[in-house]
């Protein structure tokens, strides 16, 4: 349980998800039926693990799912729905 105190997400103003302490990253994939309802997650692609992780919120990094600083030029606002 010691290694799960360690691990945290941290939500930036107007910038990205900050990800630390060895948190494994993949893609998620929803399965859908022929109808088009979600049946269940798949795995997709592995990332390589590292020990922290800035992740893309603002939908338009260039190198998703990381951020790559885009949320400054598009002058992102975390705070909108």
């Amino acid at each position: 349980m010691a290694d799960e105190k360690k691990q945290r997400i941290k939500v930036t103003l107007n910038g990205p998800y900050l990800v630390s302490g060895g948190v494994p990253l993949s893609k998620q994939i929803v399965v859908r039926d022929a109808k088009g309802d979600p049946l269940e997650w798949r795995t997709g692609q592995k990332y390589p693990a590292q020990q922290t992780y800035a992740l893309c919120r603002c939908g338009k990094s260039n190198h998703k799912p990381f951020c790559d600083g885009t949320h400054t030029q598009v002058k992102f606002n975390g705070t909108e729905t």
